[in-house]
């Protein structure tokens, strides 16, 4: 689409105008890196025997280390047009109702079976419901759910406890029910508070409606809450970002995630819907619009998270930051206290760190056919190596920090990082040339601009990548 954006941000985003430079470097379309390696290098011959071994063969050595406990819920009741989260859309309440009490919760009996047989006791430190819509359960399958789960967790352990909400399916009662039930943290669907931009993705929602269900007594049963925002939809603009940002800060989120949208039609034809109308922001344009979210949302005493988060300064996120204990995953910037995932549902994945990632089956036939048959719904997983660890922290500390301390890798894995990543540190300094990082004897450091581009410089340590885009960027 043609630029027509008016760029009146500060001198970094001006940058962003060298349209050649963003061309060289988003040829190569790369991964967010929530997980490394990523899925597409998972073995899909990783069993429900190997799941099994994996947490037994983890647990004796790391029994102390937190754990969050992932629970998918894949039902929503009306299509967004811009998710590429796992899902299923339907009205039927009785299909949600058969998916919890007779294939969740049989999921959850063969967890339990397997942690009572083999002496195993999570240190569960806290627990996300993720989606799809977990609003989207009653009240009654919502506290069936808690009450199953708290067989094998204390609940009186726990840290945070999120609830991922959909705004326009819950009023101040089911919060404050939400809060009965043992959750502390809200996570709210946002997106986009723009008329236009909302109808776009199918997704009404006024910021009256929003203001209207963070009453006092909300805000202080949830001391922490999240919104979620989307970068690159139909309609935005420079203007309606700003409205939408002003609207955001005015509602005061304790945390926000503002994330890329990626668009693929060719693995989500309903995406194609969000373009009836106007295109989709090329890279630029998204850029430009980050970049606007950004700046206003610091100037309104938000503090940076990560490249995509934002805290204010009294969060606990903050903190972690501060701390350089916070971590980049699959959940959005976390402050880093559980960074082993156990997850339940079709499609949730998890990770013992250092060691293991799984997965279970995507497609709820599949999920259904292997409960049916007394087995874990696991799609596929890795066994990582030393390799693998080493490569996951350097890129966590690209995409959270945006810069990497040489000793400190040096230190923790008796590897020097300077000869270990030779060659990588080579491939770096195109980077360099293009002001996008500075390289030293002691660290990498990412540029405001070369923020943007993390990904692709956290790209350079993936050793599963195909390395012809670094050919391609020297030439």
């Amino acid at each position: 689409m043609p630029h027509d954006i008016e760029y009146t941000l500060s001198e970094s985003a001006k940058v962003l105008q060298n349209a050649n430079l963003i061309k060289k470097y988003h040829a190569n379309l790369v991964y967010d890196y929530t997980e490394y390696p990523t899925k597409g290098h998972w073995s899909e011959n990783f069993s429900d025997i190997d799941y099994k071994n994996a947490i037994t063969e983890w647990f004796p050595k790391n029994k102390t280390k937190p754990v969050l406990f992932y629970v998918h819920t894949p039902f929503c009741e009306q299509l967004c047009n811009f998710c590429l989260c796992s899902k299923e859309i339907t009205q039927d309440y009785e299909r949600v109702k058969e998916y919890l009490y007779k294939y969740l919760s049989k999921e959850l009996d063969l967890l339990e079976e397997h942690l009572i047989k083999n002496k195993i006791n999570f240190n569960f430190k806290e627990i996300y419901f993720g989606g799809g819509s977990p609003t989207y359960y009653r009240e009654e399958e919502f506290k069936f759910l808690i009450n199953r789960i708290k067989k094998f967790i204390n609940f009186d352990n726990l840290g945070d406890f999120t609830v991922e909400v959909d705004p326009r399916r819950v009023n101040e009662e089911r919060l404050i029910f939400y809060h009965e039930m043992g959750v502390n943290r809200l996570s709210f669907g946002i997106q986009d508070f723009d008329p236009g931009v909302q109808e776009e993705i199918n997704r009404p929602q006024p910021p009256e409606m929003v203001d209207k269900l963070l009453t006092q007594k909300v805000r202080k049963l949830f001391p922490v809450i999240n919104f979620d925002l989307l970068i690159g939809l139909p309609r935005q603009n420079i203007e309606t970002i700003t409205k939408t940002i002003n609207s955001v800060v005015e509602l005061k989120p304790s945390q926000l995630q503002t994330m890329y949208v990626h668009y693929k039609p060719g693995t989500r034809k309903y995406m194609i819907k969000m373009v009836r109308n106007e295109p989709m922001l090329d890279f630029f344009d998204r850029k430009a619009v980050f970049q606007k979210a950004s700046e206003l949302l610091i100037k309104s005493g938000y503090t940076r998270a990560g490249f995509e988060s934002y805290s204010l300064p009294e969060d606990p996120l903050t903190k972690s930051m501060v701390e350089k204990k916070a971590v980049y995953n699959s959940l959005g910037t976390q402050k880093g206290e559980a960074t082993n995932f156990i997850a339940v549902g079709s499609s949730a994945h998890g990770v013992l760190n250092d060691q293991f990632y799984f997965q279970n089956y995507y497609e709820q036939p599949l999920y259904r056919k292997a409960l049916d048959e007394g087995r874990f719904p696991i799609y596929r997983g890795l066994k990582m190596t030393e390799d693998d660890s080493i490569r996951r922290e350097v890129i966590r500390h690209i995409r959270t920090f945006f810069n990497v301390e040489f000793d400190y890798f040096t230190k923790k894995y008796s590897k020097k990082f300077t000869n270990y990543f030779n060659e990588e540190l080579n491939r770096l300094k195109v980077f360099e040339k293009d002001n996008l990082l500075k390289l030293s004897d002691n660290n990498i450091i990412l540029t405001p601009l070369g923020e943007h581009f993390s990904p692709q410089i956290a790209n350079v340590f993936d050793i599963y990548n195909d390395q012809e885009f670094y050919k391609k960027i020297n030439n």
